[in-house]
């Protein structure tokens, strides 16, 4: 039986999106397949289970809750070792219909992800050369969503240890990746094989096309509060709370 790993994130509120993520998943990810979860959080209402596994992961912000997956899924990729996939998932993922295995799983490609832009003049890729994120301007032919993305285990353990670096490389110098993990995630597969998904796989919530959309993208604002998630991702990122973070994550004393 298919073994697949999937990595989620629900750090401080966002941990309300858990039970529709789980129980759609549960349904509708590949249903024949063997799934596992690996979940980071502070909350105790996510609860682990024989497939559940429930790893404690302080709440350090926007964007660092994010930025620092990579980090975070590298403290377990001995456990990760044990699937054929690999797959990550935003918190307000919801899968509403079934997604088969031909839909989601890379082939004859090391890894899958969902495309979001294939005109080059509206990618915003990390441009800035000083980035270790930097996709040059007509490097590559598609623009990937951080919702969504996954691969064969080995090649997708590769790809966290890799991106775990290019962030490392960039905080180290006082750089802030554009778009943060989404701006690494593009770097990383802007010259590798990728199973290309399109927005039928991964659409905003109050969009009306694609109409067959298989997973949706739950309004963050309607969950969470639109003044709170304001408040939560407009706060000033000075020198001294990036050193903060440094200090937190070990790569300054």
């Amino acid at each position: 039986m298919t073994k697949i790993g999937i990595l989620y994130i629900g750090i401080g509120r966002y941990a309300c999106f858990w039970p529709e993520f789980y129980n759609s998943c549960e349904t509708n990810l590949v249903p024949e397949a063997e799934k596992h979860y690996y979940v980071f959080t502070d909350q105790t209402t996510i609860t682990p289970s024989d497939h559940v596994e429930v790893f404690h992961q302080d709440d350090m912000g926007w964007p660092c809750n994010s930025l620092l997956r990579f980090k975070m899924f590298c403290r377990i990729k001995d456990r990760l070792s044990a699937n054929d996939y690999l797959f990550f998932f935003n918190a307000n993922a919801q899968i509403v219909t079934p997604v088969t295995a031909q839909d989601i799983l890379p082939v004859d490609e090391d890894f899958s992800a969902l495309c979001i832009e294939t005109d080059p003049e509206k990618m915003s890729h990390e441009r800035r050369p000083e980035s270790a994120a930097c996709v040059p301007l007509g490097s590559t032919k598609y623009y990937y969503s951080g919702a969504l993305n996954g691969g064969k285990v080995q090649p997708y353990l590769t790809l966290l240890e890799s991106c775990n670096t290019i962030v490392d490389t960039d905080l180290r110098n006082g750089i802030m990746p554009i778009w943060h993990d989404e701006s690494v995630i593009n770097k990383f597969l802007s010259d590798k094989r990728v199973k290309v998904m399109t927005r039928e796989m991964g659409k905003p919530a109050n969009w009306k096309e694609p109409r067959n959309a298989k997973i949706i993208l739950r309004r963050k604002e309607d969950v969470l509060g639109r003044s709170w998630l304001r408040h939560y991702k407009g706060r000033e990122h000075t020198n001294t709370w990036l050193r903060k973070i440094l200090r937190t994550i070990g790569l300054v004393n």
